[in-house]
């Protein structure tokens, strides 16, 4: 190859979009993290107080603050449930938290650090997650969830309308491919739903709750392109250099555990993922854990006849129900 053809190859690779560099567009971090969320409240909720018929009053951020479900320690930022009252079954619910970004991105790399994420108990149900609340189309990223004592993170994607991605460049353990909710020509609420969990991917051993916090935390990295959307966790001992420095490159990178390609399933991913606003709650019982899965678990049956008793009854059980964070990160090209 020429010296030339060289210098024009080069220049091509560092003019492609897809290899330009990420620069750091907006952070929430430390005294200024809040600043950017708002505290949704019961009163922001039709019905029950919470959108997935949770066992929780998420409060204000006066409230949160005062109460200590919101503080900053040691740079590092506080957001809990309370783990202090014993409370009635005919209450609203548990003390607790659901901030959602005063801002959406479109496009662009997502970095979470997280010390510690809620621990596993009984009734819990915490997210990390964005979502499209104009529904123009259906887009939620269901970045870190889980419920009770599941062990690894369940990583899900959610649309509305035929949506099928090739995960086959994934390294998780249980690909789902259908992301469509199943509602069809009907919608996509909650009444005509068929395909709730999705589409997505389990996380590696680590991933979440107790084992993520004896860990010592660790990063969350989330890509959106026009063609695919894929999601990392790495280990707080595992966390690339360039994340650290402030420079990420997703191209040098280890295999993602969710790597969700554009197929030929009527699935465009820069469409479905956009206007994502970042959503950050702890939750209980709920859609995710009504009576059946509730009774199918015999750890926590053997606890409480219902979730909402057991939540009600043991608030030491949610001394670890708090998310630490020490930044979320949004990077564009």
């Amino acid at each position: 190859m020429t010296v030339l053809s060289t210098f024009l190859s080069a220049a091509l690779l560092a003019a492609s979009p897809s290899l330009a560099a990420y620069t750091l567009k907006r952070e929430y971090s430390g005294s200024n993290f809040t600043n950017g969320f708002d505290f949704k409240t019961a009163a922001n909720f039709p019905g029950s107080g919470d959108p997935t018929n949770g066992f929780v009053n998420y409060v204000s951020k006066t409230t949160a603050t005062n109460n200590g479900l919101s503080k900053v320690v040691n740079g590092q930022v506080y957001l809990g449930a309370d783990s202090t009252k014993t409370i009635a079954t005919s209450a609203q619910g548990r003390d607790s938290i659901r901030l959602e970004s005063k801002e959406s991105f479109t496009l662009g790399l997502l970095i979470a650090d997280i010390a510690h994420m809620p621990g596993n108990a009984c009734g819990i149900w915490p997210a990390f997650w964005t979502f499209n609340f104009a529904e123009d189309p259906y887009g939620e990223i269901d970045i870190i969830e889980g419920i009770s004592n599941q062990a690894n993170n369940d990583v899900s994607l959610h649309t509305c309308g035929s949506c099928q991605f090739d995960f086959s460049k994934s390294s998780g353990t249980e690909p789902r491919n259908d992301c469509d909710l199943g509602g069809g020509s009907q919608g996509c609420s909650d009444e005509f739903v068929t395909n709730p969990s999705g589409c997505g991917n389990t996380g590696p051993s680590g991933s979440y709750a107790n084992k993520f916090n004896a860990a010592g935390g660790g990063v969350y990295a989330t890509e959106v392109t026009a063609s695919s959307l894929k999601i990392w966790y790495f280990a707080k001992t595992a966390i690339p250099a360039d994340i650290t420095s402030g420079k990420p490159n997703p191209a040098g990178w280890p295999a993602p555990f969710l790597n969700a390609q554009q197929s030929q399933k009527g699935c465009n991913v820069g469409s479905y993922f956009k206007k994502q606003s970042i959503i950050i709650n702890i939750d209980f019982c709920g859609s995710n854990i009504d009576q059946a899965t509730w009774n199918g678990d015999s750890s926590c049956k053997s606890k409480a006849s219902t979730c909402e008793g057991f939540v009600a009854a043991n608030p030491t059980a949610f001394k670890e129900a708090y998310w630490l964070f020490n930044s979320i990160k949004l990077y564009q090209q």
